[in-house]
């Protein structure tokens, strides 16, 4: 019977990996047919005879099946449901849903009188239908603007159910009797979904897993694990003795399981989230932060005190600068102020081939669609009041 309901509770975290499609770039609506290249579900109601045996909510081949359903008879138990529903159509509309499962990271909303201001939204489109099939739109918040979950200001342990605000992966042993049913390992709904999922049985196959034990704790708690993708910037340390020096860490607490569960600790020193882990300095290195210098020595306005630096909590990003040329072996972004006669032309700033960071430099203001950090230095006339690296 355990193996059954561990086979269940797998199955409905299985949809939650790192290649999950995008919101909206990775959808397509079609009125006529499926989408070559595409992965689909048809949207039908049988009672509208205006061609709706032909449309297709689709998402890119190849992507991890986000777990999407359709259906026309009222929401689909134990999921999150919307009610699709264009009030001017007759065709009994009152009763379509679409669901998704309930830790999925899209959270749609449904607008029948044009897009949702501040959200992505994707056009539904039933050209043969009168009824104002023209203005309706599913939106979600966009994944491309959503920032990377940091830990572990965006997380939470709550014992006692889910969180408002947030979204939350349900930490389960079975076997314990100390109201484990009800704990949960929560994130922020503004950030993007981490893909984690949890084990009762092993670790998981294709994810990086830590396992949550507590050898004071007699339920089988030795075959527990938290895993997330191979890509993901997390890398959890446990311990169940007291968090871990030099990490950053969170609590599990479970009041009432008597098997001191009062100092559990989830660590990591995490990967570097841009820009909320950086400051650019320029007067010395800011207390809490690494840093690595930035000099031009041909600039006589105060350069030899500027750094561009990171929270000491998270992973060394193994950048590099230069001041002649860019570093061999490495991805380098040049930062040039074109008025600044300094010779500025061969500053760069370096990071490793296998980094995530992709930077991106303007000295003329923030790039429009990207995420910034100001690099400012005051005692520098030549304009250094309006240059950004941006990824």
């Amino acid at each position: 019977m355990r193996t059954l309901l561990l086979l269940s509770l797998m199955m409905i975290g299985a949809v939650f990996t790192a290649d999950l499609p995008t919101w909206p770039t990775d959808f397509r609506w079609s009125s006529a047919g499926r989408v070559p290249g595409y992965d689909c579900i048809i949207i039908l109601e049988l009672a509208d005879p205006h061609t709706w045996s032909d449309n297709y909510l689709c998402w890119r081949s190849g992507k991890t099946n986000p777990g999407i359903r359709w259906q026309s008879w009222g929401p689909i138990s134990g999921m999150r449901c919307i009610r699709i529903l264009e009030t001017a159509d007759p065709h009994t509309w009152s009763d379509n849903y679409l669901c998704e499962p309930n830790n999925s990271p899209y959270k749609f909303s449904w607008s029948s009188a044009g897009a949702i201001a501040g959200k992505s939204c994707l056009q539904w489109h039933e050209f043969a239908d009168p009824h104002t099939w023209d203005d309706n739109y599913l939106c979600a918040n966009s994944q491309l603007q959503q920032r990377e979950a940091v830990f572990p200001e965006d997380f939470w342990f709550h014992s006692a159910g889910v969180l408002s605000g947030y979204d939350c992966l349900r930490i389960l042993e079975l076997a314990d009797p100390h109201t484990w049913n009800d704990n949960y390992f929560c994130w922020r709904q503004e950030v993007r979904d981490p893909g984690m999922r949890w084990s009762m049985a092993g670790p998981i196959s294709g994810m990086r897993c830590t396992r949550i034990l507590e050898t004071a704790d007699p339920h089988t708690w030795s075959d527990n694990y938290l895993c997330v993708p191979y890509g993901s910037p997390y890398r959890f340390s446990w311990s169940s003795a007291g968090p871990i020096s030099g990490k950053s860490c969170l609590r599990w607490y479970e009041s009432a399981d008597p098997n001191t569960w009062h100092d559990n600790y989830l660590c990591s020193k995490r990967e570097a989230v841009f820009p909320e882990d950086f400051w650019f300095s320029s007067a010395g290195i800011p207390s809490s932060y690494d840093c690595i210098r930035i000099l031009e020595t041909a600039d006589p306005h105060t350069w030899n005190d500027n750094y561009f630096c990171w929270k000491q909590v998270v992973s060394n990003p193994g950048i590099k600068w230069s001041s002649a040329g860019p570093i061999s072996g490495m991805r380098c972004t040049r930062i040039l102020e074109t008025a600044d006669p300094h010779t500025w032309n061969d500053n760069y700033l370096c990071v490793p081939h296998s980094s995530k960071l992709s930077f991106y430099w303007s000295s003329a203001g923030q790039i429009r669609g990207r995420r910034c950090l100001q690099w400012r230095e005051t005692a520098d006339p030549h304009t250094w009041s309006d240059n950004f690296l941006c990824v």
